[in-house]
């Protein structure tokens, strides 16, 4: 058995696929094995999958019968897994060749951290690394000018479970932790990613109250930035790349209903739960204010956060 497992959950991957499977492939660290989960896609993927698959006997290719929408998906591959250490890619991101030896050198160094990672870079569609700005600490896009600030390498890092859960709640703008290293047997014991915009985070906030993550500072996990990201879908769009089912549902409601649901059952003792569940109300009453106020940083011209949804012709593909 690989000591780690890489899941890949794909639809219409063609664009992306290859560069992510040859930037794993060239990892120095080799005791891996790479499951491919394809949501039903109707373009070359699955002629990408089979190639790379014959080309290496560790890549696994599985196709769904029909598209599960992209949660179901990414908890479909994990629970395909076997090794005792799990990482997600998605088929858009690159990885440096140290990465994977960086991160599982952490984790077996540390008996004591979960979760593994490695600070952020973001590329653009022609896989080239923003330029970052030492001043402000910020990647920009030359395209708008507009700054981006990756999730910072010590969110998760303390011994103390409420001080990781809060800065799950508060700094993991990206929830780019999610694509770290994690020990299979602490991952199971969440929810995994529920049905709804941003549910990386409240897997995070699980995750945090089980374990310390942490990160390797060099950046050498490499976040793309293209016109197919789902982060330029708008809400309905993004609904409907998420989850098939159909169903009407408040994002609102689901990710506050997670998060206050997230210390259930998790080892912390009642006074730290009721702690967590303090801390989620008083996020909650932030965030919401931020919204009507039309305040919040995500969307702000100079703010952290995504590009925003562009208008559908823009995009080159369905959603789904």
């Amino acid at each position: 058995m690989p000591k780690l497992s890489i899941g890949i959950p794909v639809f219409n991957g063609q664009e992306f696929l290859p560069e992510l499977l040859d930037s794993l492939l060239a990892q120095t660290f080799r005791e891996f094995e790479i499951l491919i989960c394809d949501n039903a896609s109707n373009d070359r993927t699955p002629q990408i999958c089979c190639e790379y698959e014959r080309r290496d006997s560790r890549i696994h290719y599985i196709r769904n019968e029909r598209n599960l929408g992209a949660i179901a998906n990414y908890n479909r591959v994990f629970e395909l897994s076997t090794a005792p250490l799990f990482k997600w890619a998605a088929d858009d991101d690159l990885y440096h060749e140290a990465y994977l030896d960086a991160c599982v050198r952490l984790l077996e160094e540390n008996p004591d951290i979960i979760l593994a990672h490695t600070g952020t870079a973001f590329i653009d569609e022609k896989s080239e690394i923003l330029p970052f700005e030492q001043r402000t600490g910020s990647f920009i896009d030359p395209k708008t000018g507009r700054r981006y600030w990756a999730d910072v390498p010590s969110i998760g890092d303390t011994p103390v479970a409420i001080n990781r859960f809060w800065q799950v709640l508060t700094r993991a703008r990206w929830g780019t932790h999610m694509f770290g290293v994690v020990r299979r047997e602490i991952l199971q014991q969440t929810s995994l990613l529920p049905n709804f915009g941003g549910s990386d985070r409240a897997m995070l906030a699980e995750l945090a109250l089980l374990g310390r993550f942490r990160c390797a500072n060099e950046r050498l996990f490499l976040k793309r930035f293209h016109a197919n990201v789902s982060s330029a879908l708008n809400h309905e769009e993004l609904k409907g790349f998420l989850s098939t089912d159909g169903k009407r549902y408040s994002r609102r409601l689901r990710q506050i209903k997670a998060f206050f649901g997230a210390p259930r059952g998790k080892p912390i003792g009642l006074v730290s739960k009721w702690v967590c569940f303090m801390l989620v109300a008083a996020h909650s009453a932030k965030t919401t204010v931020q919204l009507v106020g039309q305040n919040d940083p995500r969307r702000a011209a100079h703010g952290y956060g995504w590009p925003g949804a562009l208008a559908p012709g823009l995009r080159r593909r369905t959603p789904g």
